[in-house]
Parts: C-alpha cells; sequence; structure tokens
C-alpha cells in the first residue's frame, strides 16, 4: 500500500497538449487530497513572468538539444510534447506523448495520416538548419508502460511510473543540437534540485496556467525533488527509485511540508517553477562539474481544489531514467551514453540529512 493512502480522491490526466484542444483524462486513487492530475513551466510572482523564463534559440545555449515533438494522427489530432536529444537519432521523452489509446499502445508511424515529428531550435532564424523539422521512422515505448494511471496486474492504486519512450529520426540531428548525457546514480536524495526544460502551457505562481504552449519557445525552471515511488512491479515496497515529486512553493504555500513533513527549502523567486501541458516528455537536468546531465523526464502535474491549476501549491513530478538504462540502452543500440554517479548526488542536493528520514517511501 502506498503511504499516502490516507489520502482519498484525486484525479489524474497527461502533460501532453492537444493543439487547439484540451487534454485529459480522470482516475481515483488514493495520492493526495483534493488532487487533480494532470500529465505536464510555470513562473513564479511578479517581476518574475513568463517572458523572463524564455530561453534563446541559439547553439550557445545550454539546451540547444532540448525539442519540442509533434505527434499527429490521420483523424486530425495533433499533440505537442517536449524531448531531450541523446544522439545524433534518438531523443527521449514521455511514453504518454506516443501512447494512441491511454493503455500502453504505441502510436503506428506507418499508419496513413500519423507521424511524429521533432522540432529543433538550437538556432533562431527561419531557414537556419538548426531549426530543423524531423520526422521519426521508429518510435519504442518501454514495454512496462501500461497507459497513464494503469498499474501491473495485482496492484491495486493509481501508477505513473514506467512512463518513457525513445524517438528514432530518420536524418541526424542539426551539428548545432547539443547531445546530453545522462547521469545512473544508485539512489536520489530528497533536496535534489532539478533544472526543467520544456515548450509547454506557461504562466505565474498566483494565477497559474494563462498561455499555451509554443513548437518554437522553450522556458526554463527549477525546483527540489521532494518525494519518490518505488518499483510498481514490486507494489511500491521495493526496487528502485522510479518516480519523484516536487512542490511548487510560493505565497507562503509549501504542500508537501505541510502534508508530508517533507520542507526543503524553497528556490529563489525567479527560479522556482512548476510544469505545464506540453512539457510532459522534457528533461529533468541536474547539474554537476560544469555539465547538464539528463536526470529524469518530467511527465505530470497536478494541483488540488482550493489551487489555481499550475498555480502556487500544485506540484509536478517525472520519471528517474536510472530506473530505466537497460531499456534505453537497448532501444537505441548504445547510442546513448550513460555514466555513473560522478561522485555523491548529495553534491547538488540541498537538504538537510534529517530530511531524509521524511522522505516518501511506498510501503506495502
Amino acid at each position: 500500500m502506498k503511504l499516502l493512502t490516507r489520502f482519498t480522491r484525486l484525479t489524474a490526466a497527461l502533460l501532453p497538449l492537444a493543439i487547439g484542444a484540451g487534454f485529459a483524462g480522470t482516475a481515483h486513487a488514493g495520492l493526495l487530497p483534493g488532487a487533480s492530475y494532470t500529465p505536464l513551466i510555470v513562473a513564479g510572482a511578479p517581476p518574475d513572468s513568463p517572458g523572463a523564463r524564455v530561453d534563446a534559440n541559439v547553439p550557445t545555449s545550454p539546451f540547444s538539444g532540448v525539442v519540442s515533438i509533434n505527434i499527429r494522427y490521420a483523424n486530425g489530432d495533433s499533440f505537442i510534447c517536449t524531448g531531450t536529444l541523446v544522439s545524433k537519432r534518438d531523443v527521449v521523452t514521455a511514453g504518454h506523448c506516443v501512447d494512441s489509446n491511454g493503455n500502453g499502445q504505441v502510436i503506428d508511424i506507418n499508419a496513413p495520416g500519423n507521424d511524429v515529428r521533432v522540432v529543433f531550435n538550437s538556432q533562431p532564424n527561419p531557414g537556419d538548419p538548426g531549426r530543423a523539422v524531423i520526422t521519426a521512422d521508429k518510435v519504442s515505448m518501454n514495454p512496462n508502460y501500461q497507459g497513464f494511471g494503469n498499474c501491473p496486474p495485482g496492484v491495486n492504486s493509481f501508477c505513473v511510473n514506467d512512463d518513457v519512450a525513445v524517438i528514432h529520426m530518420n536524418t541526424d540531428a542539426p551539428d548545432t543540437a547539443k547531445i546530453y548525457r545522462m547521469m545512473n546514480p544508485d539512489t536520489v536524495s530528497t533536496g535534489t534540485i532539478v533544472q526543467f526544460v520544456g515548450y509547454g502551457t506557461t504562466g505565474t505562481g498566483p494565477d497559474g496556467f494563462t498561455q499555451g504552449p509554443n513548437f518554437r519557445v522553450k522556458r526554463l525552471g527549477q525546483n527540489v525533488m521532494d518525494l519518490f515511488d518505488l518499483d510498481d512491479e514490486q507494489n511500491f515496497a521495493n526496487g528502485p527509485q522510479e518516480v519523484w515529486y516536487s512542490d511548487f512553493d510560493g505565497d507562503g504555500q509549501d504542500i508537501f511540508c505541510d502534508f508530508f513533513g517533507t520542507c526543503t527549502p524553497v528556490l529563489p523567486n525567479g527560479k522556482e517553477a512548476g510544469l505545464g501541458g506540453g512539457d510532459s516528455g522534457g528533461p529533468s537536468f541536474v547539474f554537476m562539474d560544469g555539465e547538464y546531465y539528463l536526470f529524469g523526464t518530467n511527465t505530470f502535474g497536478g494541483d488540488f481544489t482550493n489551487a489555481n491549476p499550475g498555480g502556487f501549491g500544485s506540484f509536478s513530478g517525472g520519471i528517474i531514467l536510472a530506473s530505466y538504462s537497460d531499456y534505453l540502452e537497448e532501444v537505441t543500440e548504445g547510442r546513448i551514453q550513460i555514466i555513473p554517479e560522478p561522485g555523491s548526488m548529495a553534491l547538488v542536493g540541498i537538504a538537510a540529512a534529517a530530511l531524509l528520514g521524511a522522505r516518501r517511501r511506498k510501503q506495502a
């Protein structure tokens, strides 16, 4: 049973965003009280703003290899997600971005009218090679992913684990797009700071979501990993950390501190951020020794009954990719560079030792 089952009502939805339409689903589980989940960078309070979070589309940006993704179906449906370049041909994203039926069936890109396109933004001007749009010739989904919220047989819960996919492109990425190495730590500590990058819905802490996504505009933000889920195939009682959660603090709100006693520091206004629709599949980076390492993916967000969606008091989360390194190595045929933990993750953490006991653990 999950540690958080004392809370009774949850609605859930993914963070890809339909172009011109909402994209959401509902479910019930015992995670957070009155919470509304969405699979999903939102700025803090003024003078911070969505415009202040925009990252320039230039080769010198450390995030030039973060791409937007367009998933299109023959019936006219079109969705936006975010992804990370891990080789000249491979992009890591979220499984639900390429799930055609909500139950883990990967999009058939060979069907007429269906395709997946990777949109690069490593140069600023129309016609620049760094603004290439490259079509996928293969899409892979983690075989354990059964759809957002769906659990393995025999697990009676709401599961957001295993939500990982890889897009293989039919030509090389632009030379101006950065390729990222993936970090493979043994464990992750409460208080680890992560860097978000995404093309999704945005807004401000006081107002929540106010602006839609854009394939050519990526935004930046940071947050702190607060809580973790273990392996859903082991009923959350054992196994590696697979899912991370962070809350969007501001205006006196710190929900995970209030609910779980996990009181990590609040980042400065202009740094702390939440996630929005279209950020799904985007990177959670950790910065160490002058390099941004791919650490996780951003896959969902949530809010509570009395909170503005995406505003202060909401929360976000995603996948810890170390748990899926075998899958990623296999599907990229070794093209992804996965490195062992370069020293203790405590170097990028900010939590006091006393907080480690408050780390969320799934329990039987």
